[in-house]
Parts: C-alpha cells; structure tokens; sequence
C-alpha cells in the first residue's frame, strides 16, 4: 500500500488532501461535539472517548474502502449535479493571476489521485481519532 502512496503521490496532491483532511475532520469533531452535548450523560457511549473511537472505527472502515477502490473495487457513487456558477469579478484582482502554476482541485486530479487523496485523509483522520480515544 505504501509503495502504490508513493508511486502516485504527486506535489500537487497536497492541497486537495488538507482540504479533504481539514472539512472532515472539523465535521468529525462537530459531530462528535454535538453527541457529547446532545446524549444523556448516564449513557455509556456518550463520553468523548466512546464517540472519538467510534469516529476511529469509522475511519478505518473509510480507509479499507478508499483501499478497496484503489485495488479495483468500484462502487456505483450517486453524484449530484453540479451547477458551475461564475465567480464575481474582483476589482483589486486575484492572487492566482500571479502565481505560474494553476492551482488544482480535487476534481481536477485523476481517479487514482483522488483515491490516493481519500486514501491519505482518512487514514490520518482514523490515527488522530484513535489517539483521541486513548489519550482523552
């Protein structure tokens, strides 16, 4: 698995990956902030810890499927339409006019980049999430 990270690890990669790693996990935490909040305190599962190593077990379930894809594996994935909607026009201009290279999406990188990106994410996502159970 590490070998095949790193065959289709590309510089350009880094981005989607924060990004994908940074609005997973900040809705990881929110949601299991909202459980913590919401369940009543008498309920085993409702100590930050459960929740954090419920969220772990998730994202090693996340992991072993983004794998799964890797390895050939395809899952039918329902995806709605997008609506492409112009962005205004900035009087002051944008910083992206100066910089030499396009910035790239996740969209913009192929099958094996996203998977790769996914891959990455979530299994960071997962070691953080079990760290959270132990140490908390």
């Amino acid at each position: 698995m590490i070998r095949w990270f790193k065959a289709h690890w590309q510089p350009e990669m880094l981005r989607p990956l924060c990004y994908k790693f940074f609005t997973r996990g900040v809705l990881t935490l929110f949601v299991v902030q909202l459980l913590h909040f919401f369940l009543p305190a008498d309920w085993p599962l409702a100590r930050f810890s459960s929740l954090s190593l419920m969220a772990g077990a998730l994202f090693v379930l996340f992991t072993w499927v983004a794998w799964l894809r890797i390895t050939g594996l395809r899952i039918p994935q329902f995806r709605l339409p997008r609506i492409k909607r112009k962005d205004p026009p900035f009087l002051t201009g944008d910083i992206a006019d100066h910089l030499d290279e396009d910035i790239i999406t996740f969209d913009d990188l192929d099958e094996d980049g996203q998977n790769a990106c996914v891959l990455a994410a979530d299994a960071a996502l997962a070691v953080i999430c079990l760290l959270l159970s132990f140490v908390v």
